[in-house]
């Protein structure tokens, strides 16, 4: 059986020669097949449904800023417009991998076979006007920030004070995590979503205690019962509501120098 070897895309667009000061690091685009297969949302990083440059054009709509053209082409102007101004640079971890499923998107299923060790001398030689290091997957198998470890090795301490590691993902499947605490004092909810739920929309605290009761009836039942008891499905937008207000607290606002 012949493995089929994928090489990243993108990572020939990193500029090491411009003065970024954020960097957004990822892991792989989905294979080759489904891009082609797919319409793509963009053909550039994080381009397969576009789920990142959804957040962000909530936050930087009101600078100016439109990543949601009907135009693929005027998005990606739009996207590398707004990467110069705000000096965000963007790259990722794998370099050539295969997968154990062809077309899985999961970054546990792809088999690296080459990391992108360019990331490590870029950072300790032309990266240093670099500030910020974001990564949009910090746990779990092969996430953007378990490579990047492997790649830093020991040099990652000359770098950790840049380190962002606490995005959710943009994701729209892992929206679900979300929901799959079993901390009654969090209703069920992931802690850090509950307590932006709590300070900026209490409003929707009884619903979602609600749906936890719901939840934990399901699971009393046995199996067989399990089926016929509805949950109610989570209030619209409060995880979209969520994600945009945890990338705003990382991503630059303004091009002044800090």
């Amino acid at each position: 059986m012949t493995v089929e070897i994928e090489n990243h895309p993108h990572l020939h667009l990193f500029d090491r020669s411009f003065m970024w000061q954020y960097l957004v690091i990822g892991t792989f685009p989905p294979n080759s097949r489904v891009r082609e297969e797919k319409d793509l949302f963009v053909d550039y990083f994080y381009g397969n449904k576009g789920f990142f440059w959804r957040i962000l054009h909530d936050i930087y709509q009101p600078l100016g800023f439109n990543f949601l053209g009907s135009d693929k082409e005027e998005r990606l102007r739009q996207i590398r417009m707004w990467q110069e101004k705000f000096r965000v640079g963007i790259s990722d971890t794998v370099h050539s991998c295969s997968r154990k499923q062809i077309k899985s998107p999961d970054d546990a299923d792809l088999r690296i076979v080459k990391y992108n060790l360019e990331l490590k001398d870029y950072l300790l030689n032309e990266g240093r006007s670099v500030r910020k290091i974001i990564f949009t997957s910090s746990s779990g198998k092969n996430s953007a920030y378990a490579n990047f470890k492997l790649i830093m090795g020991e040099d990652i301490m000359k770098i950790n004070d840049k380190l962002v590691t606490g995005l959710p993902s943009p994701s729209g499947s892992a929206n679900i995590n979300f929901f799959n605490s079993d901390d009654e004092l969090t209703l069920g909810l992931q802690k850090d979503f509950f307590a932006y739920v709590s300070e900026y929309h209490p409003d929707a605290l009884d619903e979602l205690a609600h749906r936890w009761a719901q939840k934990k009836h399901r699971k009393a039942q046995p199996p067989e019962l399990r089926d016929s008891v509805v949950v109610k499905s989570a209030p619209r937008g409060l995880v979209k509501a969520y994600k945009i207000w945890k990338y705003s607290q990382v991503f630059p606002r303004s091009t002044e120098s800090e």
